[in-house]
């Protein structure tokens, strides 16, 4: 059922960012930071005391404008964007610290209200929309401490057996903007909504509840749009 459900909202995202591109009336360029994080429920019954902790990452990307109506547009973005996050826990005695990087591209298609000042000089408006994102990689680096004692440092590979990992996700983003001119600045939460683990993780539980690994992100960027 989540492989049908993703199937459709990349194929949804895809489509409209695909029709709609090519017809924007206005076109930005963007980028900023991100402060991210990770939801988690070990596989791992052995794990204690998790604590979770934001990283910062780096986002950029195109922006896309298609007015429908005075305070209504549509605008579908293509971006690059570092997602991850840090935990903090305790296993069989040892501590451990894990810090994972992802370099994803994601396609948000977001429906955007808005409200400007007379003159609309100044403006703010108010977005909402689904996202579909690709993996294509990353870098996790894992500090231990205690009779095992190590640091490793790896990149992330998806074929290796033992990675539990998927490489697409989708979720929500939602958030709010202000624009100068052609001058905008804008703040946005991306809720991970699909289980980064795949079966092969639930099937290795050792824990008595359901494992899963879903992103979390808060966005701050800055752009220019060309074409207002």
């Amino acid at each position: 059922m989540k492989k049908h459900i993703f199937y459709y909202a990349t194929t949804f995202a895809l489509t409209i960012f695909l029709a709609q591109a090519p017809w924007a009336q206005s076109v930005g360029l963007k980028g900023g930071i991100n402060l991210a994080s990770l939801s988690q429920e070990p596989f791992e019954a052995n794990v204690e005391d998790l604590k979770e902790k934001s990283i910062l990452g780096i986002q950029a990307g195109l922006v896309f404008e298609l007015p429908i109506a005075e305070i209504f547009a549509i605008q579908p973005e293509l971006l690059w964007v570092q997602k991850g996050g840090k935990s903090t826990y305790t296993f069989l005695g040892n501590e451990i610290e894990r810090s994972v990087t992802y370099n994803h591209i994601q396609i948000p298609v977001l429906a955007k209200i808005k409200a400007t000042t007379d003159g609309e000089a100044f403006g703010l408006n108010f977005f909402g929309g689904p996202f579909a994102s690709f993996s294509l990689g990353g870098k996790a680096k894992v500090t231990t401490k205690g009779t095992l004692s190590s640091e490793i440092e790896e990149d992330i590979d998806y074929s290796d057996d033992d990675n539990y990992e998927r490489r697409l996700d989708w979720g929500l983003t939602f958030g709010l903007g202000a624009n100068l001119g052609a001058l905008f600045l804008d703040l946005r939460y991306d809720l991970g909504i699909n289980n980064l683990l795949d079966d092969d993780a639930s099937n290795a539980n050792n824990n008595n509840k359901d494992p899963y690994l879903r992103t979390r992100g808060l966005g701050l960027t800055a752009g220019f749009m060309f074409g207002k």
